[in-house]
């Protein structure tokens, strides 16, 4: 099995035995479609370890692990910090995807305009404490903004 393949779906137990993250797939076409779908840059799947992939090239693996899984729940915070726009915008798309699957997806972010284009409701805080619920495709930036400061909330 290659090197990438058995870092994207294998991990250590806390007893050092490897244990697969997913099975419905033989893991050498699950990693290879990771890596086609999400653009990785790999110099070779078959020898090259994720740990030596650039931090943008690490977070789109994570995601497309975790989405190999079929989650019925998926949560992610701040996916796409720190990876180019149109990597960015492969990252929404995926998440979308998947809330069309019917998959719950509870995206954490800062990014208001991502938020109100992703989001069916938007769970905002103020202070450690919910400031409000409001509908992502019918409420505004302004009003979202508001209730992230001590005024609004």
């Amino acid at each position: 099995m290659s090197q990438a393949g058995q870092n994207i779906f294998h991990q250590k137990s806390s007893g050092g035995n490897q244990t697969s993250h997913c099975s419905a797939a033989p893991v050498p076409e699950l990693s290879q479609k990771i890596v086609d779908d999400l653009e990785v840059v790999t110099p070779d799947i078959n020898r090259t370890p994720i740990r030596r992939l650039s931090g943008g090239n690490v977070q789109k693996v994570l995601v497309g692990r975790e989405i190999a899984q079929n989650p019925a729940v998926l949560m992610t915070a701040y996916a796409v910090r720190g990876l180019d726009i149109n990597t960015s915008y492969v990252i929404y798309n995926l998440l979308t995807e998947q809330k069309m699957k019917g998959v719950s997806v509870i995206y954490v972010g800062e990014d208001l305009d991502v938020l109100l284009e992703l989001c069916d409701r938007i769970l905002v805080l103020c202070g450690g404490k919910v400031s409000g619920i409001v509908d992502g495709r019918k409420t505004t930036k302004d009003a979202v903004g508001l209730m992230m400061t001590k005024i609004g909330g």
